[in-house]
Formats: C-alpha cells, sequence, structure tokens
C-alpha cells in the first residue's frame, strides 16, 4: 500500500499541488486519516509510508497497533542522490535541497529510531538483499504464501 498514491488518488491531485493548494497541514491531516484506515483495514500487508509520516504521533501508534514499523535507514548522502531528481516532494523543491534533505534527516531520525521495531541499513544495497533481510528480521514463513 503507497500511501502517497492513495493520498494523490483521495485529493485528486498531486502531492505538489495539495501542498499548494492546503500547505504541509493540510497535507499531514490527509495523510493521518489515510494511515488510520489503511491501518484499520489491511492486513498482511507492507505500507509504505512517507518521509513524514513519523511527524505526527498518532500515525506511529495506529500503525503499531496493526504493523511492524521497519525504518530503512541510509546515510544523509545516499538519500541526497536518491532525491537528487525527484520533483514531487515539495519540502525539498528549494536551491538548498541538500541542506533541507539533511536538516530533515537529522530532524526526523531520532523520530524514526524510537518508532521502529525492525532498523534495516539499506545503503546502495541491492533491493532483493533488503527485502529478503526484512522477512528474516521479521520471521516470516515465505512457504505460506506460496
Amino acid at each position: 500500500v503507497e500511501l502517497d498514491r492513495l493520498i494523490e488518488q483521495r485529493a485528486g491531485k498531486v502531492i505538489p499541488e495539495i501542498f499548494r493548494e492546503r500547505g504541509e497541514e493540510g497535507f499531514r491531516a490527509l495523510e493521518e486519516e489515510i494511515i488510520k484506515e489503511v491501518s484499520e483495514a489491511a492486513r498482511d500487508a507492507v505500507i509504505a509510508c512517507g518521509g513524514g509520516a513519523i511527524l505526527r504521533q498518532s500515525n506511529i501508534d495506529r500503525l503499531k497497533e496493526s504493523s511492524n514499523i521497519v525504518y530503512l535507514e541510509a546515510e544523509t548522502a545516499t538519500l541526497q542522490d536518491r532525491l537528487a531528481y525527484s520533483r514531487n516532494r515539495p519540502l525539498l523543491n528549494r536551491p538548498d535541497r541538500e541542506l533541507t534533505i539533511e536538516e530533515l534527516h537529522n530532524n526526523r531520525r531520532p523520530l524514526y529510531e524510537a518508532a521502529a521495531d525492525i532498523t534495516i541499513k539499506t545503503g546502495r544495497r541491492p533491493f532483493a538483499a533488503v527485502v529478503s533481510e526484512i522477512i528474516e528480521r521479521l520471521g516470516i514463513d515465505e512457504s505460506h504464501n506460496r
């Protein structure tokens, strides 16, 4: 379940438009509403939250009720590389993008760490290796999914 896509579907707009029209607070309220709905309905699902979902304790509380929170940890430089060309993130659309990423990461890291049931270092590891570690750390028996 990709929360940002659900938010866009609900609003009928892409995220930058939502930010322009409602501001960050309006976006966060919509995000919180959808997290509530998804956390109540989704079972045996991966819920991909945006990086700012952690800013509201209510989001963390709801997700913890029905989920294991996995923090996919990456160094600031890796995030800067990954986000260098992303234009769908309103908080990063500024001239000091790399500094903004560093500040957001430094401010949010303690929140991610506190909320996480499991932390997985991603770095430049292949996607399959990260997924395998998540499955192993959560103790999921893959045979029941076949």
